[in-house]
């Protein structure tokens, strides 16, 4: 007895199965369409399946096609996507029309779901995003919230899309030395002063470092070229031929700026026609470097270079005038290249004297007693920039 039940239960279970794969199978359409009417054809396609498809007002136009054994959500976008149409099921019909904002059923033909971005905004989203796409797509441009209104068929296209731009940006290591070296002590070191000589055991590698050697009882360890650049110049700095300003690190994203300031800010106080009209303004003088990495392909960097020096030509107040001098450049490199920018001369003057003290001051015979020295000297600023990707 017990057995017979057993094989029952399982009979029905077989049953149940069965009816469940035939229910998800859709009818097929067969039918051949010359320039038909996409009303016409779709009623067509209703008789034939016994489903009810339901076309809003705006559905009109002609379509030619020819249908053999074709599912029949197939079928539907064969014959639609010609117009711009979209299906949506709804319970146990299609409901048929194109998605305009402005339609009465587009909130039927529609799902609406909110994204949360993490690495980008939605100004930058949509910037990007393709036009057909971007009418689904809203958000405020400085937001990280965006909402998508759009078909089922687009949902899943505009998502794909979203998280292939929502990715993290990489990351530049913006390395900078600003320095003044001697025109003469340029002179005298001629090239030296950029060499990158390599010992016996030592190995250049593509990352540009050294690596660690050993030959003839002597150790040399691994480097980069920007270290030893910075050795060269503070041995120049020991002899006072040169000065650096700044060696500083900045940490920037792909296609961001990293700004650098050297020199003085002074704050004036500038009157007007009335004593309301008393203003501040702020003069800097000195150097400021913008730089801004943009990284192409896996291991090349195009950095653009934008150095800009300014000094008093005259620093009396009220009257204070400013020279300014800037220049803008475009270069490719490899990560871990150096860029060197030169060529802009500061000079510098100044007198002092050497005097026997009483005797250095009395008229006539002051002459043997003193000795006024006037000092010109002439500067290269130096300009070092090397980014390296993280």
């Amino acid at each position: 007895m017990k057995r017979n039940l057993v094989l029952v239960v399982m009979s029905v279970l077989l049953v149940i199965g069965s009816v469940t794969v035939f229910a998800e199978e859709q009818p097929l359409v067969n039918l051949f369409l010359f320039e038909t009417g996409i009303r016409d054809a779709l009623s067509e396609i209703s008789l034939q399946t016994d489903i009810n498809i339901i076309p809003d007002s705006t559905v009109n136009g002609v379509v030619t096609a020819d249908l053999q054994d074709v599912p029949l959500e197939q079928a539907l976008r064969i014959i639609l996507v010609g117009g711009g149409f979209v299906y949506r099921k709804i319970d146990d019909f299609y409901l048929v029309g194109l998605p305009d904002p402005r339609s009465n059923t587009f909130k039927e033909l529609v799902d609406t779901q909110v994204y949360h971005l993490t690495n980008v905004t939605a100004g930058q989203l949509m910037n990007v995003m393709p036009a057909f796409l971007s009418s689904y797509v809203k958000g405020d441009r400085d937001s990280r919230l965006i909402i998508i209104t759009a078909p089922p068929t687009e949902m899943e296209r505009i998502l794909e899309f979203v998280r292939a731009v929502d990715t993290p940006q990489k990351q530049v290591e913006i390395q900078v030395i600003v320095t003044e070296v001697s025109s003469e002590g340029l002179k005298d070191l001629g090239t030296s002063l950029f060499e990158f000589a390599f010992g016996s055991g030592e190995k250049f590698n593509e990352d540009w470092t050294a690596s660690i050697g050993y030959a003839k009882n002597l150790l040399s360890l691994d480097t980069t070229i920007f270290g030893r650049l910075i050795t060269n110049l503070k041995l120049l700095e020991e002899k006072q031929e040169a000065k650096i300003h700044a060696d500083p690190r900045v940490l920037v994203s792909d296609g961001s700026s990293a700004e650098l300031f050297i020199g003085d800010r002074q704050i004036l106080l500038v009157s007007g026609s009335s004593e309301s009209a008393t203003r501040v303004e702020r003069i800097e003088v000195g150097m400021h470097l913008r730089v801004l990495p943009q990284i192409v392909g896996d291991d090349e960097i195009v950095l653009t270079i934008e150095p800009e020096m300014s000094h008093f030509i005259r620093d009396s107040k009220p009257d204070l005038m400013v020279k300014q001098s800037s220049v803008s450049t475009t270069i490719r490199l490899k990560s871990g290249q150096t860029a060197v920018l030169a060529g802009m001369t500061v000079q510098e003057s100044g007198d002092y004297s050497r005097k026997v003290p009483v005797l250095g001051d009395i008229p006539i015979i002051r002459w043997l007693f003193r000795n006024d020295v006037v000092r010109e000297s002439a500067k290269e600023l130096l300009i070092f920039v090397t980014p390296v990707i993280q």
